[in-house]
């Protein structure tokens, strides 16, 4: 099942004065730097390949009746949020009013014009909204600076997320595994902040539709797999790759019918001893990309041993970020290289592999007598962010960590285990404090610097963040 491309659309209001001696000489001002704003946001955020556009509303608010009709409008155009521009003094009550009709998402913009008191008309109704609870960011500075540009992307991109979750369908293929309290969460928690249902499917249920999958898909799949990847070892029967295939296309067809956008599946102890059929590891690594064997698609979230807090952090990051998010083990910390190890238990996105010539299939060890294939392979150098929800006594919180990837040849791999795909994250983070507080063993990730989108992300939907660094 494919996520949609639709453009995220913004909304662009702004707010000015109830005095018509004060609000007519600037109307056509006001509209004219909405326009500005328009055109130079679109044009970064399609250089970053941001699906993002703008509507803006051509009445600049100065009523409250203006403000109630504006911000029904928007909610009728579908908008993710709405940045409401104070570029004069206004009244704060046209903009406490406009964002408690929306309901949205929603943002303070000003172009601290020093010859009209713009800053202070945005701390005036800044202040005022904050009295009402909602969450609600200052950008300031002109609409050409990059830097305020980047600022109102990040917001304009949270919000986007946001607004898509609301109405999607997760799904547990199976319960709990091996006792991980980390990975459940409570659905009805989920409705209430995310606006996500949770569906369950028993795994047998995924077994049996495995079993039903055409031949024909089945051998193009392994002939697909054969050409593109690195290295099949032999030591693998074709047979039980081709019933992890057929997982794969099961829970293809099982998700498209029942509307189900992000999944996790239990596998332990069922799937990977359990039963003698395979594991379903081409699941994770290729639900998560953006091709498979039939060609290019949007990535759909799954995580490993159904882990909820895993799909929700993955599903956030792939949301800001528009890539496959990662699933990866907390292995270890190298002191003498001052690195983190990731280790996954049998396999990750190919998204991040140098190429598919760098993947391997090779035998599953010790922990997966079912048998099947590991995809085995180490993440390509580059910038990420990896990210985690946790949970604690006080409720849910987000682990931040800014980093980089260093790429190994895989030999280093059997410090650990060789069989499985690693990472080797680079972080300016103390690890006796991150090792103290981070509250999962799994860990999650995207490239690119996405900080800012998860703190606003997380002030949008009510969980705590904390970025991690010395």
């Amino acid at each position: 099942m494919a996520l949609s491309k639709a453009k995220t659309r913004i909304g662009l209001v702004a707010i000015s004065d109830e005095r018509p001696a004060i609000h007519d000489p600037d109307e056509q001002h006001n509209r004219e730097y909405l326009f500005a704003m328009k055109r130079a946001l679109e044009a970064t955020a399609d250089e970053a390949g941001s699906h993002i556009e703008f509507i803006v509303e051509e009445r600049i608010i100065h009523s409250m009746e203006e403000a109630v009709s504006s911000a029904k409008r928007m909610r009728a155009e579908d908008v993710a949020g709405v940045a409401m521009a104070h570029n004069m003094w206004t009244f704060a009550r046209e903009a406490a009013m406009f964002a408690r009709v929306y309901g949205g998402p929603v943002a303070g913009y000003t172009n601290k014009d020093p010859l009209r008191p713009a800053l202070v008309g945005l701390l005036c109704s800044g202040g005022t909204i904050d009295k009402m609870g909602i969450y609600h960011p200052r950008i300031i500075g002109d609409i050409a600076r990059e830097d305020v540009q980047a600022r109102l992307l990040s917001w304009a991109r949270a919000a986007g997320v946001v607004s898509k979750l609301v109405g999607e369908t997760y799904c547990n293929f199976g319960g709990r595994s091996m006792g991980m309290g980390t990975a459940v969460r409570d659905p009805n928690d989920w409705m209430k902040r995310y606006g996500v249902d949770v569906e369950q499917v028993d795994q047998v249920v995924l077994l049996e539709r495995a079993r039903t999958v055409e031949p024909e898909r089945v051998d193009h799949a392994y002939n697909w797999l054969e050409q593109n990847v690195g290295y099949i070892d032999p030591r693998v029967p074709p047979e039980k790759i081709k019933n992890q295939i057929r997982l794969y296309e099961a829970t293809r067809d099982i998700c498209r019918e029942k509307g189900i956008d992000f999944y996790g599946i239990k596998c332990q102890p069922e799937l990977s001893e359990v039963t003698d059929y395979a594991v379903p590891c081409l699941n994770q690594a290729f639900s998560n990309n953006a091709f498979d064997w039939h060609g290019s698609k949007e990535p759909v979230v799954c995580a490993c041993e159904a882990d909820m807090g895993a799909a929700m952090t993955m599903r956030l990051l792939q949301g800001v970020s528009g890539q496959p998010a990662l699933f990866m083990d907390f292995r270890d910390y190298d002191e003498k290289r001052d690195e983190y190890i990731f280790c996954n238990c049998g396999s990750q996105s190919v998204f991040y592999a140098k190429d598919m010539k760098d993947v391997h299939l090779v035998p599953t060890d010790k922990y997966y007598p079912s048998g099947g294939a590991h995809v085995q392979y180490i993440c390509r150098e580059g910038e990420v962010t990896l990210a985690r929800l946790c949970e604690d006594r006080d409720g849910e919180w987000m682990a931040i960590i800014p980093g980089r990837f260093v790429y190994y040849d895989r030999e280093r791999c059997k410090e650990t285990s060789p069989l499985w795909p690693h990472a080797y994250l680079k972080a300016d983070v103390d690890p006796d404090e991150l090792l103290q507080f981070y509250g999962s063993n799994h860990g999650h990730a995207v490239y690119g610097n996405w900080v800012d989108e998860l703190v606003h992300l997380g002030k949008m939907l009510g969980f705590k963040t904390r970025v991690f660094g010395r």
